[in-house]
Formats: C-alpha cells, sequence, structure tokens
C-alpha cells in the first residue's frame, strides 16, 4: 500500500494497491456509507451510437464489499453519487473491481486513528518466504501473508520411494516441487522443514539447482503437510526471519495471552464487552481482533476500541480468516487483549 495523499480536514485518503494484503487492508478499513472514487469502465447511452463501454472516474457510497482470501480483486458496491453529468449516472448502483496497482480515493466522514495506522502500517515492504513442510508421506507449500497462511501446493509423495528404502527419487521431487513454487512467486526467502535429515538432502539438492542466492533456513518439524506449516510458523527460526508479519506477530501475543490467562487472568481481557471496559480505562498494552469481529455486526463498536488502544499507544493486529489463529481466537469472542496492570473487570461493569 502506498499513500499517495492525505486531506483529513475533507476526509480524503488516496491509495494505490501493491498486493493482495492491501486488498485485504482495504476491506478491514472501508466501511459501508463511505464514498470510493476510481476509474472504472461502464455501460453508458451514446447518443447516436447505443450503448457503448466508457472508461470514467466515479464516486461510489459502499453499500456492500466482496473480497475473498488471497484474491488479487476486491469488489466494493454501492451507489452512484458523482460522476460525468452528461450520462446521467447519479443514484445508479456500480460496482468498482479494485485489483493491484489501481488507485482509490476513500472519503469518511472521519478517520480514526486506528484506521490510518493500518494503511501507514502496510506502506513498508515485507519478506516474503516460502514455507516448505514435508516428511516421507505428504509435503506441502505455503506463503505466509498478512491476512493468513496461502497454501500453494499440498501433495501427497509416493509410497514407492519410501517402501524401497531410496530417498533420492522423493528429494527430487520435492526439490522440483519447490522450484515450480518459487516459479510462480516473487518469494525472496526459503524455510524448508521435515523430521529428521531430509531436509539437508533437498537443501543441497535446491541450491545446486537455483541460481540466484536466495537465502534457504532449515528447520525441524514432526511432520509433513498443513500440520507441519503450522508447526513451522510457530519455530524460532520463522519468527526470526518473519519478525514483522502479521501472522508470527499475532501467534507470539496469542501465547502470551494464553500464558497470563492461567497465571495471572486479571492481567488479560477477553469478549468485546470486557475489552471495551478495558480499553475506556486505557488498560490495553496489546490487542488481538479478528477480522470478522471488526468488519460484523458490532463493527462500528470494535473500530471504537481499536481507536481507544491505538491513541494510548497500545498495538493492534487484525487476524485474517484464513489464520491458523481464528478458530482459537474465534473462541474467545474474536477479541483478546493483554493488559498493562491487573485490572478488575468486575468492579467496572
Amino acid at each position: 500500500m502506498k499513500v499517495l495523499d492525505r486531506d483529513l480536514k475533507r476526509g480524503v485518503v488516496r491509495v494505490r494497491v501493491e498486493d493482495e494484503d492491501d486488498l485485504w487492508i482495504l476491506k478491514t478499513v472501508v466501511r459501508n456509507g463511505d464514498v470510493v472514487i476510481s476509474y472504472t469502465m461502464r455501460d453508458v447511452k451514446v447518443d447516436g451510437e447505443g450503448k457503448r463501454r466508457l472508461p470514467m472516474r466515479l464516486a461510489v457510497q459502499v453499500k456492500n464489499m466482496y473480497f475473498q482470501a488471497f484474491s488479487s480483486r476486491l469488489r466494493v458496491h454501492g451507489v452512484i453519487v458523482d460522476g460525468p453529468e452528461e450520462y446521467g449516472l447519479k443514484g445508479s448502483h456500480h460496482t468498482f473491481n479494485i485489483d493491484v496497482g489501481c488507485e482509490v480515493e476513500i472519503i469518511k466522514r472521519s478517520w480514526t486513528s486506528a484506521e490510518l495506522k493500518r494503511l501507514e502500517r502496510n506502506t513498508s515492504r515485507r519478506l516474503n518466504a516460502l514455507l516448505v513442510a514435508f516428511d516421507l508421506d505428504e509435503i506441502s507449500i505455503a506463503i505466509l501473508y498478512d491476512q493468513g497462511i496461502k497454501y500453494l501446493i499440498d501433495k501427497s509423495l509416493p509410497s514407492l520411494n519410501k517402501n524401497s528404502g531410496d530417498l533420492d527419487l522423493l528429494t527430487d521431487e520435492v526439490t522440483e516441487l519447490i522450484i515450480r513454487a518459487l516459479n510462480t512467486t516473487n518469494s525472496n526467502a526459503i524455510v524448508i522443514a521435515s523430521p529428521a535429515f531430509m531436509k539437508d538432502l533437498v537443501t543441497t539438492k535446491l541450491r545446486e539447482r537455483i541460481n540466484t542466492k536466495i537465502p534457504i533456513l532449515k528447520d525441524s518439524v514432526s511432520s509433513g503437510g498443513r500440520v507441519g506449516v503450522e508447526e513451522l510458523v510457530r519455530r524460532d527460526s520463522v519468527k526470526n526471519l518473519l519478525r514483522e508479519i502479521n501472522v508470527i506477530e499475532s501467534e507470539k501475543v496469542f501465547e502470551e495471552f494464553m500464558k497470563l490467562l492461567i497465571s495471572r487472568p486479571s492481567k488479560v481481557a477477553y469478549g468485546v464487552n470486557d475489552v471495551k471496559l478495558a480499553a475506556t480505562s486505557n488498560a490495553i498494552a496489546k490487542l488481538l481482533v479478528l477480522e470478522e469481529v471488526l468488519t460484523g455486526d458490532s463493527s462500528e463498536e470494535v473500530e471504537g476500541i481499536l481507536n481507544l488502544v491505538e491513541e494510548s499507544g497500545g498495538a493492534i493486529r487484525i487476524v485474517g480468516s484464513e489464520s491458523p489463529l481464528s478458530v482459537r481466537l474465534r473462541g474467545l469472542g474474536g477479541i483478546v487483549a493483554i493488559l498493562r496492570y491487573d485490572f478488575d473487570l468486575s468492579k467496572h461493569v
């Protein structure tokens, strides 16, 4: 995300979308009732020519948004509030297809500091690592985004290789799959994990096959496949490599939250009501909120909580629905907080 211009007196922020995570961030920032302005294509009646599809700049008041995780398009649907006068489009419905590379203006009655912070945080480029977890039975290859884990390859490995005791053919296939994934991504680091020594064999073969000096890290996991990838995300090697990735940071905060929940429960809060009480007392040091809670029916209340936390200097992480953490967070009401000090919630009800 590149923030191109800001005029907060008019409530206008103009951005350029640079990757799929930017689209996900926009989904969490744009609200129903906001106005989105962008260039688009629209079928209009032209005198003497009938209908023609023409490029034009439209302003749409948002009614709905549609986004599929890891897709390269955000669909914004609403009512046209401004456009070329000659076509009489005001009041008609229109859907923007916002893709990577698009420039978009967003107009709000007022921007919260939490919303602006989300846009600004996404202006820095991040390391994009390929995560590989395999064993004798299966392999998964994935990329870690702020919104979660995108799996590129899930594959069973041939039983013939392990039954014959010949690991050479198996590691050849794993190497080929990694190269195939590299050719379809812009990854600038690789983390290879397996039980025992198989990762060493694959790393050696991979270094012989690729010409670039892309860093390759090795680590151990108890199994391959998706279970291995999720285990790898929690390993120190990946945390150190990808410390700025939202998923990694969110996992660390959640681990701290769970330890405190058992050892010092007055130092944490969870669920919208309790977290809101803590936020109004400026007690929150770290906050995790599930994407669906932020964009759901209680979105205004939750955005208010985020704004309070932001203004008091707390750290906020939004957890995407594709994150491995989402299921555990959902079981705690979709929002949890680590507090600056012991806070008796019962005295503030």
